[in-house]
């Protein structure tokens, strides 16, 4: 696909942060580029859940009926065990937003994708990446995308990257992390059918250094979630997959569930990552979702950050009313303000 010359704006990355980027700017843009490195059949060991805020967070882009599509249960409470001990939880019922959701990401992303090319002038190319971003006079004016065709060179008035945590791109820009937290966490996920396990509420059970959380995510599915401390490997010599699977095993309720299902997916996740502030604008780029602004994953607030910086974006573009000019001036503060109870929670587990 040909993509060379002029586009207002150009997103890299093609996920939650991205798509919903080029969903939330497109009312104000002729021609949006979203360059994705991912394939259709990638499978991510990751899920993306939010509760009453994150619900908000999608109903201010205009998002909310597009995840409540993806199939998904609405969780009302959980159930919160540590030792022998087991209480309910239940989320206020006062409004249209408060319940949880949680929804596999090969499920929402695609969906998210979509909507944003529902658009009209949203244009997804994948798989590509961006790469060898130009500068003209201090200021982002455009990359050089590619794709299976070679390498095409495009122009842009904001170059958004929506590239994840450990994104090159960033790194290029000079957006050098000026707050970080090391995370002592490994977190490893699988999915499941056919669990004998509600489907209106989601279930969390609490060991020494070890956390198991259990939450429907679709029809006749549930994501079986584990955050595991380095201690307990260290001291054990024991691979993150093999604890994960050994405390899931072990779980009173969470055992004999898996033992009458059966795991529709692999193991998988990550360890030893690391919370991360980059500044969200400069000259001609924004950073959009963990690009910009990484939590740890513990604390299952990730998706909401993600939205809110989307959000940040939109309504400086919106005030605007076009991409060209835009004074992107401030908007760090601004999510870092928005995000600071988020972030200071979830650095407080890290560290504990």
């Amino acid at each position: 696909m040909n993509v060379a010359g002029h586009w207002d704006v150009v997103v890299a990355g093609g996920r939650i942060a991205g798509a919903a980027t080029a969903w939330a700017l497109a009312p104000y843009a002729e021609r949006i580029l979203v360059v994705d490195a991912s394939r259709a059949d990638t499978f991510w060991a990751q899920q993306s859940t939010w509760d009453r805020a994150g619900n908000l967070e999608w109903d201010a882009l205009g998002l909310l009926d597009t995840v409540l599509a993806c199939g998904a249960p609405r969780t009302f409470g959980h159930d919160f065990r540590t030792g022998n001990e087991v209480v309910e939880h239940h989320y206020p019922q006062g409004d249209d937003y408060g319940f949880r959701m949680s929804v596999p990401r090969e499920v929402l992303d695609p969906a998210l994708m979509q909507t944003a090319e529902s658009r009209g002038n949203v244009t997804v190319v994948r798989p590509a990446r961006v790469r060898d971003i130009v500068r003209t006079n201090g200021r982002v004016t455009g990359a050089t995308v590619r794709t299976a065709d070679g390498d095409q060179p495009v122009t842009s008035d904001l170059l958004v990257l929506a590239d994840g945590r450990r994104s090159r791109n960033a790194t290029d820009l000079g957006a050098q992390p000026y707050r970080t937290v090391r995370s002592p966490w490994a977190a490893m996920l699988a999915y499941y059918e056919d669990l004998p396990l509600p489907t209106d509420r989601a279930y969390f059970s609490m060991g020494g250094a070890s956390i198991l959380i259990a939450t429907p995510c679709g029809k006749n599915q549930w994501c079986i979630a584990s955050d595991v401390h380095f201690e307990v490997h260290g001291s054990t010599g024991e691979h993150p997959a093999g604890a994960y699977t050994r405390l899931v095993h072990e779980e009173p309720l969470l055992g004999p569930a898996v033992a009458q299902g059966r795991r529709t997916t692999p193991i998988a996740g990550a360890g030893r990552l690391r919370m991360l502030r980059r500044p969200m604008t400069g000259p001609g780029w924004a950073l959009v979702g963990d690009s910009g602004y990484h939590l740890d994953p513990v604390t299952a607030q990730g998706t909401r950050a993600a939205l809110t910086t989307t959000r940040l974006l939109r309504d400086r573009v919106a005030a605007h009313g076009q991409i060209a000019g835009l004074d992107l001036d401030g908007l760090t503060g601004e999510r870092d303000a928005a995000l600071d109870e988020a972030w200071d929670e979830t650095e407080q587990i890290c560290r504990a």
